[in-house]
């Protein structure tokens, strides 16, 4: 019946396209990952997991004159995740926005959305995910003279009450979100500011909520071959359990282009940590990505995101890349990672260990066969230490790797131009 529904809606817009523009388009994505040591190191006793999921999108966009609209709808799904024959809804909505302009410098963009800036880290659509992330939200957007402001406003509720504003069903979810995004380019210079504040209901409450801070800036610096980029964050208040933060973050790129086909990167990461041999500190240190992406750093095969992925103690990650351009249509790129504990973490035995974790290589494969259809394909390996076994678990000795191949289709179904 919600089938029905949806394309009946697609229908009617359709009609009403006489003065306006209008497209309909998708995705298809399955992914086949081969997983034996993903995430955490295994051991003797570990079987390999191989998988398919799918991604599978449509999206419907509107534009008429000072008004742009998306609908967006997706499925999700692990193949054989469902008996045959047996109805299962699994439609959900990704999407639902309307941008109104209000003037030539300024719009309101409100509704569900998928939100970016700089480089994801902080904010990100999480692209690799096959369901990706979306907030409800209240954005304001100026735009002039080379300046760009976004002012975005959030305040979520589990239900429809009459009394009180309680959100403990959904505890885990901020309750309120506001953030700020300011950026502005001099020539081959460009600056920008990002900052949030988010807001969690203290668990065992109704109505008290614990606010936190990270603010922060973007410098970047970019001509014909090289390009650099230094970023600085920090975080402040309480996080969800209550508990003081003062955590920071640094980040430095650059890149340089030898020709048209080959281009190499070098960076480091920083992500503060808890110290595990200070006592008497009663704040937290581990700085929180908040919203951003996870597979996009610190290494393909998944083992830091998060602070508990070191177990509160920060990370360190110098690393390098490099990129051939092999053609048009076919792109390889290599890279190495290094990873260290930010702080010092303790064993069981409450001794200090080294903060050496370990190596990681990756390599992936992008071809693109044409404007709709591309595949990418990667294999990643973990050379951990006796530090990542402490942190992690498993063994060291064995091989830990993990490699994935992935088909992207997007193909437009309708579009009617401007008329």
């Amino acid at each position: 019946m919600k089938i029905k529904i949806t394309f009946f809606f697609m229908l009617l817009i359709t009609s009403l396209t006489s003065y306006s523009q209008f497209k309909i388009s998708g995705q298809i994505r399955p992914r086949m990952e081969y997983r034996n040591g993903y995430k955490t190191l295994r051991n003797a006793d570990s079987e390999m997991a191989a998988s398919i999921s799918q991604r599978t999108r449509i999206s419907m966009n509107y534009e008429k004159e000072k008004l742009k609209t998306g609908i967006s709808f997706y499925d999700f799904r692990i193949w054989g995740d469902q008996k045959l024959k047996k109805d299962i809804p699994s439609i959900g909505l990704l999407e639902a926005w309307a941008d109104l302009y209000l003037s030539k410098t300024i719009s309101l963009k409100i509704g569900r959305q998928q939100i970016s800036y700089d480089n994801s880290r902080l904010m990100s659509a999480v692209n690799w995910n096959q369901i990706g992330a979306a907030h409800d939200v209240l954005l304001f957007k100026f735009r002039k003279s080379g300046w760009i402001m976004d002012i975005g406003m959030a305040y979520n509720q589990a239900n429809l009450s009459n009394f009180g504003m309680d959100y403990s069903d959904l505890i885990d979810n901020y309750k309120s979100l506001n953030f700020l995004w300011l950026k502005k380019k001099f020539g081959k210079l460009t600056i920008s500011t990002l900052n949030i504040l988010d807001g969690y209901q203290k668990e065992g409450t109704t109505n008290t909520v614990y606010f936190r801070i990270t603010y922060g800036g973007i410098i970047d610096y970019k001509n014909t071959d090289i390009q650099f980029t230094a970023r600085g964050f920090g975080q402040r208040g309480k996080i969800k359990t209550g508990v003081d933060v003062n955590a920071y973050y640094l980040n430095s790129d650059i890149s340089y282009s030898l020709n048209n086909k080959i281009k190499l990167y070098a960076g480091f990461e920083l992500i503060s940590g808890n110290n595990a041999t200070d006592n008497q500190n009663t704040t937290d240190n581990a700085f929180d990505i908040l919203y951003g992406a996870r597979h996009k750093f610190n290494g393909r095969i998944d083992y830091f995101s998060v602070p508990s992925t070191t177990k509160g103690a920060g990370l360190i990650n110098p690393y390098m890349k490099v990129t051939f351009k092999l053609n048009n249509k076919l792109t390889l790129n290599t890279y190495y990672h290094y990873f260290m504990l930010h702080n010092d973490y303790l064993d069981v035995n409450s001794e200090k260990i080294d903060k050496f974790l370990g190596h990681e290589i990756d390599l992936t494969l992008d071809i693109k066969f044409s404007k709709e259809v591309s595949l990418q394909s990667g294999y990643s390996v973990m050379f951990g230490t006796n530090s990542m076994e402490v942190i992690k678990g498993g063994d060291k000795d064995l091989m830990n790797n993990w490699f994935f191949i992935m088909l992207t289709i997007k193909p437009t179904f309708f579009s009617d131009k401007l008329r």
